[in-house]
């Protein structure tokens, strides 16, 4: 019994521990950004990667704006979020010395919460607990998330990432998805970039739900 109260009477003692976010995966400015990874650089596939020009579009409009701007150039496009868990190999848009440039969801991070439908439209940098929070301000829940609430919607989608609590479909988050929309590049008519809104029952769909990216910039999650 002593014991145990000299425990306790010490862990009132000692600095209570804060939670911290993990570092901004993308740093610096100008011409000199890295993208580096959460997690750390464990072997040469989560090395720092060097990169040209960063965005940090704020409305799909935006979206739209970059990827047209880099498909006017023919300049190579890849897509990070807020924390970033991407392999910084997987989401390098190039070596850092060729035009290239990488899109920052960190601050495209809307939610909208429809209560008679019952689902819930996400841009694609919201974090899965603003989210979370959201639906349950509406007396709502999500079927099925990740343990980690930092991840982004855009992100857990077009990697299928799963989650242990579900019911319905599947464990999966993408199960659940019932429209998607893509910021893709276009031709100089179209002003080199739309928006491609898919649905369950477009062809294309599931392909465009675990893309890892490569189909276009994912904008829009519903």
């Amino acid at each position: 019994m002593l014991a145990t109260f000299l425990l306790l009477l010490l862990s009132t003692l000692l600095p209570r521990a804060l939670p911290l976010s993990p570092r901004p995966p993308v740093r610096g400015e100008g011409a000199g950004f890295v993208l580096s990874n959460a997690y750390g650089a464990w072997s040469s596939d989560r090395a720092d990667c060097p990169v040209a020009a960063v965005a940090y579009p704020a409305s799909e409009s935006d979206v739209v704006a970059a990827v047209a701007g880099a498909s006017a150039k023919n300049v190579r496009v890849k897509v990070v979020s807020g924390f970033a868990h991407t392999i910084p190999k997987l989401a390098c848009p190039g070596n850092g010395s060729a035009p290239s440039l990488l899109i920052s969801t960190a601050r495209y991070d809307g939610v909208a919460v429809d209560v008679v439908a019952r689902t819930v439209t996400a841009d694609a940098g919201a974090p899965l607990r603003a989210v979370i929070d959201a639906v349950e301000a509406r007396g709502l829940s999500l079927p099925a998330s990740p343990y980690w609430e930092g991840v982004s919607v855009g992100g857990l989608v077009s990697t299928g990432s799963h989650g242990s609590s579900w019911w319905g479909r599947g464990g999966a988050v993408h199960d659940h998805v019932v429209r998607l929309s893509l910021v893709v590049p276009a031709g100089e008519a179209d002003g080199w970039a739309r928006v491609l809104v898919l649905q369950k029952s477009d062809a294309l769909f599931p392909a465009a739900l675990v893309s890892l990216g490569v189909l276009g910039v994912v904008s829009k999650v519903n």
